[in-house]
Order: C-alpha cells, then sequence, then structure tokens
C-alpha cells in the first residue's frame, strides 16, 4: 500500500475536516442564538463538573483546530524524514495530543471557573455571562494582555512553526509529546486572554466563538500580525473603559 507522500497536506486536510464537523455539531443542536445547556444552572457535583468540563473542551478543540493547522502540518512535513508510514502518523498524533493537552486544562480550569462565577453577583446564565461590571474588567484585561512582552514572545512562536521546530526539536515519538506540550503552552499564552472575552459576550455564543476563532487564525498567519494585535488591545482597553464608565459614571 502507497503510504503519505504529502503528509504535511493530509495532516492539515484532516484537522480542518475534524473542526469542520465539530462547528457543525455545534449549529446543529443550537435551537436559539445560544448553545443548549452551558447556560444551566451549574453546580459543584460531579455530574455538572464533567458535562462543563466536557463543553469546554469541545468548544476549544472546535476554536483551535483551525490557528493548529500550520503548526502540525510543518511538524508532519519534518517528521517525514526521519519516519513514514502508520509510525508517522502516530508520531502527528501524539504531537498533537500535547498540545491539546494544554488547552484541555484550560478548558477544565475554565469550566471550573465558570462554575464559580455561577456563584457571584456579577456573572449570569450560569456564569456564562459577564455582566457589566465584569465585562469591562475583562476586556481591559484581554486588552494589556496584548501590549505586553510575553504576548509577543508567545505570538512570535506560534507564528513561526518552522523556527518553533528547529528550535525545539525533539526526534523520536517519545519527543512528540514534549514538543506538542511545549508548543500549546506559547498558545495558550498567545491566546489565553482573549480566550476569556467570551465570558463577555456570552460563552455559548456560537457566533462569537466563531469570530474568536478567526481572529486566532488570523493573528497566527496574516503579515503584521503584531502591529494590528496592539492595535487591537488598545481598543479592548477602549471598550473596557467605556463599559466602567457607563456601568459607574453615566
Amino acid at each position: 500500500i502507497r503510504i503519505i507522500e504529502h503528509p504535511g497536506f493530509l495532516a492539515g486536510t484532516i484537522m480542518l475536516s475534524l473542526a469542520a464537523a465539530m462547528w457543525w455539531m455545534m449549529w446543529a443542536h443550537m435551537g436559539n442564538p445560544n448553545m443548549p445547556d452551558m447556560g444551566m444552572m451549574v453546580n459543584w457535583s460531579a455530574k455538572s463538573l464533567t458535562g462543563t468540563s466536557a463543553m469546554w473542551i469541545f468548544m476549544m478543540l472546535a476554536m483551535m483546530l483551525p490557528a493548529m493547522v500550520p503548526m502540525v502540518a510543518t511538524y508532519a512535513q519534518i517528521s517525514k524524514n526521519e519516519v513514514s508510514g502508520l509510525p508517522l502518523v502516530l508520531r502527528v498524533v501524539v504531537f498533537t495530543a500535547g498540545y491539546f493537552s494544554l488547552w484541555s486544562v484550560f478548558s477544565i480550569a475554565a469550566a471550573f471557573t465558570q462554575t464559580a462565577l455561577a456563584q457571584t453577583p456579577w456573572f449570569e446564565a450560569g456564569g456564562t455571562q459577564a455582566l457589566p461590571a465584569a465585562s469591562g474588567v475583562l476586556l481591559i484585561a484581554a486588552g494589556v494582555w496584548q501590549l505586553t512582552p510575553i504576548k509577543d514572545t508567545c505570538l512570535r512562536h506560534c507564528r513561526s512553526p518552522m523556527t518553533f521546530l528547529m528550535a525545539h526539536w525533539k526526534g523520536g515519538l517519545r519527543g512528540a509529546f514534549p514538543v506538542g506540550l511545549h508548543h500549546g503552552a506559547y498558545c495558550v499564552g498567545c491566546c489565553g486572554m482573549i480566550m476569556g472575552l467570551m465570558f463577555v459576550f456570552g460563552a455559548m455564543t456560537v457566533w462569537w466563538m466563531a469570530i474568536l476563532a478567526l481572529y486566532f487564525v488570523a493573528e497566527k498567519t496574516i503579515p503584521r500580525a503584531e502591529t494590528w494585535g496592539r492595535i487591537a488591545g488598545i481598543v479592548l482597553i477602549g471598550a473596557g473603559l467605556y463599559v466602567l464608565f457607563q456601568t459607574y459614571w453615566s
């Protein structure tokens, strides 16, 4: 049997197909502008935490898969020089698992955060929707993060798959997971604070999920992202200050 000749293209196609399937599932189960079940009154029971965590992980996968395509495709293409066939497939899967393991941890933390926020007077809809005061704070926090050197460092690694892999490469199947984990750390650092805006727009609102997902792809692929990313940060800070002004001083 003739196996993978263009592993990078194949890996990218598979990831985009998975992302498309996940987005279709979310739209298919959306009986109104908001995702069902995420807005329920959450609690600290094991059943509620498990269900909320699973939903966050699913949403994170759908949102981050498209942005991850260049890195996975590049990793697959480089790995082709060391291995082929099913071992190559396994290595790419393990690399991707390393990357998404950190986003899974992030998603579980988001589920616990949502549960905690549901008990406060600053959030509603089961902790998925920030009220104005909290929205202003989250907008400012995301905007400030866009202007920090840490954000610049993380974005630089995410935007240059070949440079990142050459600097952090570990050969063999054993090296696949830690390399994916390493990149996942940069990706969470790059996108985590912006992901927090889901609480501003409504953590179940699929339209805003799609907009943020497109932003993550653009930030990692479109030229001069560092420049317009800072502009986005200033806009977010301004929006947050405006919301707070309208809430407390208007």
